[in-house]
């Protein structure tokens, strides 16, 4: 199968197999390298004073199983910042950050390493000189170890997000023709306009607020069709206007109750996902004053945002899944998470979490 222009190689996007990685076989092969450095550092400070080396002895020992320590630790700081903190959003921030816990974390185990030698070892001849020859050789190895490792991981994220943002940037073109096409289409400007010369025939004073709200549903749609996220706040101010053009076509027959704490209103989300949503439910579902469509719009989980609506399908109507299709991509390459859709007998729900502001 060919390939599409903005589909992520499959390399970059399972986790690579690398000696940094989680696992028995990349510890226990970073165990080994590591092992290694600190044995060569030992018998090094050893030959340089002319000293024979004693492997099994406890200095040689705690000194080992410090520079695994001290390297396991590295690399378990780097992987928590990786995902609190990542080098692509504050690279100073970043930076500070993995050298501040990283001096914190080697001066620990530096003085626990120290604090764990024999009493008789503080008396030998040449100890704080050629300990303090191993603490600096060992360190500068191992941290040359560590570093070549964070700096593949670094460069193999780096070109990840290089194709993720590609991908992006061609998902949200896609997605920028979808939106509008999904609105200026003419059975919505046909059903608006054919509403508005009623209302002009038969109750004027309405018609010049119908008109308003049109031309601001449009305003909005222009406005932020280029942006990758907007304030929930202001998405419901445009939901209003949206839904009022519908009120005023469909009547009673139509309810969007919506129930969103102010705690909530300044995260964000794509653009017109709501809207979409909206629409989608109006499109698939009948309606009349006596089985009413409800669409409710409320937070679950104090993170998820939900959209449901009661289901009485249309039987002629064949959804081509545009507007979800269209919502769950931009999800997906915004945050890697997928939207969650629930269909009972009775009920449609689309879930999706609330963003902080996407730059």
């Amino acid at each position: 199968m060919k390939k599409q222009p903005n589909q992520i190689p499959e390399e970059f996007t399972r986790p690579p197999v690398s000696i940094i990685g989680k696992g028995i076989k990349p510890t226990l092969f970073r165990f080994l390298i590591v092992s290694a450095i600190g044995f060569f550092v030992i018998l090094l400070v050893y030959f340089l004073y002319g000293e024979s080396p004693e492997p099994l002895a406890p200095p040689f020992i705690i000194s080992v199983i410090a520079f695994n320590l001290i390297s396991e630790g590295n690399i378990i700081i780097n992987r928590v910042l990786d995902r609190k903190s990542p080098w692509f959003f504050k690279i100073a921030l970043r930076t500070r950050q993995q050298l501040g816990w990283s001096i914190l974390w080697t001066l620990f185990i530096g003085i626990i390493a120290f604090s764990s030698l024999p009493d008789d070892v503080y008396q030998q001849q040449h100890f704080f000189m050629s300990a303090l020859l191993v603490f600096i050789f060992g360190l500068i190895f191992v941290l040359l170890f560590n570093s070549t490792l964070f700096l593949k991981s670094f460069f193999l994220n780096w070109k990840k997000s290089v194709l993720e943002a590609e991908a992006l940037k061609q998902a949200k073109l896609l997605s920028d023709y979808k939106v509008l096409q999904n609105q200026l289409n003419p059975h919505f400007l046909f059903n608006s306009f054919s509403t508005l010369i009623s209302e002009i025939h038969y109750n004027p004073e309405t018609a010049i607020e119908f008109a308003q709200k049109l031309a601001d549903v449009y305003r909005y749609l222009l406005q932020k069709k280029n942006g990758l996220t907007v304030p929930v706040r202001e998405e419901l101010e445009f939901l209003k206007d949206f839904i009022f053009l519908h009120e005023q076509r469909m009547g009673n027959s139509l309810k969007v109750l919506i129930h969103i704490p102010e705690a909530f209103l300044d995260h964000h989300l794509p653009p017109m996902s709501l809207q979409l949503l909206i629409e989608n439910a109006i499109k698939h579902n009948q309606a009349s004053e006596k089985h009413p469509l409800t669409i409710q719009i409320g937070i679950k989980d104090q993170q998820n945002l939900t959209v449901c609506n009661n289901l009485q399908p249309k039987t002629n109507i064949h959804g081509t899944g545009t507007g979800l299709e269209n919502i769950s991509k931009r999800y997906e390459m915004l945050t890697g998470d997928s939207v969650k859709i629930t269909k009972t007998e009775t009920s449609f729900c689309v879930e999706f979490p609330l963003l902080y502001q996407y730059e």
